[in-house]
């Protein structure tokens, strides 16, 4: 049964969507020739998306009809002529917080994401979006719709830096659990690019042929294990060609002090004992680091005491516990 869903469009919409988006500046710009007050009232309908307004930039424009927008419509035009560089006159409403500005970037973000036009500037504008909901609103309710666009446009070859940029700013570890969805799906695009925010090759994770749920499922095991000591370390594509976005504190993995501020913190003062290991600690290579961090984790879940008499132990005579354990379980 074929469902018309034509009334949750706007009637502009409706004929950019069918007609195309030509066609849809020829009537606005007819009607603004024969009946100006009811050009203006459909731009002023709540229906409107912001594709649409975008699209329709120019006519509005030309026909200074921008003065009788309603609040949002004349908000989102300002920003699309900041991001086009339009001579406009207005306040810039993505350099400070305003309360009466976030529905307007969500209305953008939220309907401008549901079909993407592809041009440069119409991108940039979603781009700035989520940059400012994130990093001046601390919107974390987008980052689902976030992590969805960032697939879909590399599914279509589109620009993604600066949005997956945005995403890590947050530094909120449910983008990591949204990113591992992706690891289970039949698209490669989405499984080469979950592979590489999530840096699965700095992780445990054997990658299984023919087993990508298991991958997904691997990684939510190991994040569950590492949440505690994870942070991200602001690298981004724009400075590196293979950044690491987040990754393990091994020396609080080690000391079994987790942080939930996900940020490069300074461990708190240890004692006598625990400052000379950490010292020691410091000195061992990176994966002898990662031996001991992971058998300080084991044995710190399963005996608290047995583990404190071994945190306190030479780091020598630690790693010989490590590693016979490690040979044990093999």
């Amino acid at each position: 049964m074929n469902v018309d869903h034509s009334n949750d469009y706007s009637y502009l919409d409706q004929i950019r969507i069918k007609e195309g988006p030509d066609q849809c500046k020829s009537t606005l710009n007819a009607l603004f020739q024969t009946d100006s007050k009811r050009a203006v009232t459909l731009l002023n309908d709540n229906r409107l998306m912001f594709p649409c307004l975008y699209v329709l930039h120019e006519p509005i424009l030309r026909n200074h009809s921008q003065k009788y927008l309603n609040k949002r419509n004349m908000a989102a035009l300002q920003i699309t002529n900041q991001v086009k560089g339009s001579k406009t006159t207005g306040p810039n409403y993505l350099s400070s917080k305003q309360n009466s500005m976030h529905p307007v970037l969500k209305w953008i973000l939220e309907t401008g994401c549901a079909e993407e036009i592809p041009e440069d500037d119409y991108e940039e504008i979603l781009d700035i979006t989520v940059s400012v909901l994130i990093n001046i609103y601390k919107d974390i309710d987008i980052l689902p719709l976030v992590v969805d666009l960032i697939f879909k446009r590399n599914r279509n070859g589109s620009h993604i830096h600066d949005l997956v940029w945005a995403l890590f700013r947050s530094q909120n570890p449910e983008i990591l659990k949204l990113i591992a969805q992706h690891l289970s799906s039949s698209n490669p695009k989405d499984i080469e690019l979950a592979t590489e925010l999530l840096n699965i090759d700095k992780t445990n994770i054997v990658a299984s042929k023919g087993k990508k749920e298991k991958q997904a499922e691997d990684y939510l095991h190991w994040l569950e294990e590492n949440l505690p000591y994870l942070y991200f370390t602001e690298e981004c594509f724009q400075y590196s060609s293979k950044p690491v976005f987040c990754t393990v504190d091994l020396e609080r993995k080690y000391l079994q002090k987790g942080d939930s501020a996900h940020s490069k913190q300074p461990i708190p003062s240890f004692d006598n004992e625990e400052n000379k290991n950490m010292a020691a600690f410091q000195q061992l290579s990176v994966e002898e680091q990662k031996v001991l961090a992971e058998y300080s984790q084991k044995i710190c879940s399963k005996n608290v005491s047995a583990w404190k008499e071994w945190l306190h132990a030479p780091v020598i005579d630690q790693i010989k516990a490590a590693k016979a354990r490690t040979e044990g379980d093999k």
